[in-house]
């Protein structure tokens, strides 16, 4: 006779989200009184609960570091995009002029200057998660969180706007989908450095298919990035937008997959393994 399969999704918020050996004995002890009789609503009232106070303790005595790491992230990416605004705003003036010679050294240099003005984008993904993730070194996986979300809510005014003031022509769409996917795509990038920075795991121990999907996605972004920049200086024909927002996409999807599986080889539990015993 088959033992009873205790609610998985309450499980995997206990491993994914509590933190120390303290839920590692808890998922244990939940799983014991579920198969000796215990409801599904009552393993959802206890996770539910061991979550608030593990929340609320962490707010108690980490509440500084916690938001400083935020506010820290969020200063910091400020700051860096002032400094390449002001940097590469030479590479994206007169470009309508460009195009009328592509091929020309002048193209060249503009088109070397946008792909290292996207080099220092991936770098600042990369540096911010990093800092984030330091300065606050208890929860790192919740902080981490937190500063994506803060990252998303500081576009959220610009596509209320768009939205508000939508024109009545067929492109207000593409500016829309644009906005959203760029945001998504920034917010990915974030999450996928810093799952990199805090990963259990060396490098050359993580599963050849995370760095497979990982190899992949940097090359088709780098890939999109390079396309994208050589079509806004006229060495480059194809310029339907559609065809750059679904590349795009696709790698927001391709990162939001590699997201998923950093979090679960971060977050391996040995209580994991109970919930597939029968």
């Amino acid at each position: 006779m088959n033992s009873r399969v205790a609610p998985r999704a309450a499980t995997w918020l206990l491993e994914r989200l509590g933190s120390g050996c303290r839920f590692e004995a808890l998922i244990g002890d939940l799983l014991e009184q579920f198969e000796e009789g215990r409801s599904r609503l009552w393993y959802w009232r206890q996770t539910i609960g061991a979550l608030t106070t593990q929340v609320l303790e962490a707010l108690r005595t980490h509440a500084l570091s916690f938001v400083g790491a935020v506010l820290a992230g969020c200063v910091f990416t400020s700051l860096w995009q002032l400094g390449c605004s002001h940097a590469f705003q030479s590479v994206y003036l007169n470009l309508a002029e460009v195009k009328q010679h592509p091929w020309t050294l002048a193209a060249l240099l503009r088109l070397a200057g946008m792909q290292l003005n996207m080099v220092s984008e991936y770098a600042l993904y990369f540096a911010s998660a990093w800092l984030v993730t330091r300065v606050h070194r208890v929860h790192r996986h919740a902080v981490l969180l937190a500063f994506v979300a803060a990252l998303l809510a500081q576009h959220l005014p610009g596509i209320a706007r768009l939205l508000f003031n939508a024109p009545a022509d067929p492109s207000f769409a593409v500016y829309l989908a644009t906005q959203i996917i760029l945001t998504v795509s920034q917010a990915t990038c974030t999450l996928v450095a810093g799952l990199w920075a805090i990963r259990a795991k060396p490098l050359a121990e993580l599963s050849r298919w995370t760095r497979f999907v990982a190899i992949l996605w940097i090359a088709e972004m780098l890939v999109t990035d390079l396309l994208f920049a050589a079509c806004r200086v006229g060495e480059f024909s194809y310029r339907r937008s559609e065809f750059y927002l679904s590349m795009y996409a696709v790698g927001a999807a391709c990162g939001l997959y590699l997201a998923l599986i950093l979090w679960r080889e971060n977050s391996t539990s040995p209580a994991a393994s109970r919930l597939s015993q029968p």
